[in-house]
């Protein structure tokens, strides 16, 4: 049987030639990039040219990439980073702003500094997904150390305005006399289809995600502007220029690095090709299935993510039965949907009420086609009457 993936917004496939990318360098930089041999100096360059590479797509400076092992652990260095370090500075009572539909790895970091005497807001969302700037505006105080407001939704697609973001928060700087709060954008989704330009977008830091940008896994980067203090999470070594300890992974930047290029390069055509199919699917599922609804706003959203409840039927029952008809769809994220809770995403934007609807992301990619989404309508209807006979 055929598989039809559609789960590209949990993870990506690898790309091809970015796995020739990591296993050419794999073979020819075997050496550890801080030894002072030949082979270290060789491994050092080929990372730092990966660096490099990364920093050129973000319109920053080489020394501005910080390579993690994953998107979470980038996000959980720019929270707790820059926490840390305003105390460090004398920040006494530390306040920071999150969205009430960020990814997890914002959501529980902040719930874990808020046991720590941090005072955490959650910036509301209106039925769209997009964030409330009144209310940020309201939010923010003399000791608003960060703002974190990811740059599209994993669940939804949304798309937030981060350059008006970034304009607040300037405000809010140039009232208080301040250096804060820093502006973190979480950009894992982004990659694919949007500007990644950070002076464009006014960020103070960024996260990056390899794993759904056709990448390796174990690999992401976070971009920190120079002058913002972010303390390090590990410590037992001065890699990543004394932020993050442990030997690089030399071949897995190099494909990271080699990945987000090719992104950003094919971005503008995909983005165009992905939303005409998707736009005619969506119209094709609210045609055939009675009281199916689309979350979020399309019109303003990535071009790959479609979200859709449909009544009465449980999302992962449904899960379960498109993947045996050969198609991988998540019910909520991949991130949530194991904990059996309601989406957090769907419930910041309808209420906790409509949060508690079932709903299923298809989320197309650079291989789904036409004809893909085509055997989806084709084959729903019958799995839906299975599922209501249950």
């Amino acid at each position: 049987m055929k598989r039809i993936y559609l789960d590209n917004a949990a993870a990506t496939p690898v790309d091809g030639v970015v796995m020739k990318v990591v296993s050419a360098t794999t073979r020819k930089f075997p050496g550890n990039p801080s030894a002072l041999h030949k082979e270290g100096v060789l491994a050092r360059v080929a990372l730092e040219a990966a660096r490099a590479q990364v920093a050129e797509v973000l319109s920053a400076h080489a020394d501005e990439i910080v390579f993690t092992s994953g998107a979470t652990e980038a996000n959980n260095m720019a929270i707790q980073g820059v926490v840390s370090a305003a105390r460090a500075k004398g920040v006494v009572h530390p306040h920071i702003i999150v969205s009430a539909i960020e990814h997890p790895s914002v959501l529980e970091v902040s719930r874990v500094l808020e046991k720590e005497g941090v005072r955490v807001d959650y910036l509301s969302v209106n039925s769209h997904g997009v964030a409330d700037l009144k209310e940020l505006r309201k939010l923010i105080t003399p000791e608003t150390v960060l703002v974190s407001v990811m740059y599209a939704n994993n669940e939804v697609g949304t798309i937030e305005p981060i350059r008006d973001i970034a304009k607040e928060i300037r405000h809010a700087r140039k009232v208080n006399e301040s250096l804060y709060p820093y502006f973190h954008t979480d950009a894992a989704q982004a990659a694919n289809y949007l500007d990644l330009n950070v002076l464009s977008l006014g960020v103070d830091l960024m996260t990056l995600s390899s794993g759904k940008t056709y990448g390796p896994r174990g690999i992401s980067a976070l971009f920190v502007r120079r002058g913002v203090n972010v303390s390090p999470l590990m410590y037992g070594g001065e890699h990543e220029q004394g932020r993050r300890a442990g030997t690089e992974a030399v071949a897995l930047a190099s494909g990271f690095a080699e990945a987000l290029h090719v992104a950003q390069k094919m971005k503008v055509k995909e983005f165009t090709r992905v939303q005409k199919i998707r736009d005619a699917f969506a119209k094709a599922i609210l045609k055939k299935i009675p009281g199916s609804t689309i979350n979020g706003d399309p019109e303003h959203a990535l071009p790959n993510i479609l979200n859709i409840s449909i009544p009465d039927v449980d999302s992962e029952a449904l899960v379960i039965y498109l993947d045996a008809a050969g198609v991988a769809v998540s019910g909520k994220s991949a991130c949530t949907s194991a904990s059996g809770e309601s989406s957090h995403v769907l419930t910041a934007l309808y209420g906790a009420q409509k949060g508690e609807k079932a709903s299923v992301r298809f989320s197309l990619g650079r291989d789904t086609k036409k004809q893909d989404l085509d055997y989806v309508i084709k084959v729903l209807p019958g799995i839906l009457e299975k599922i209501s006979v249950m």
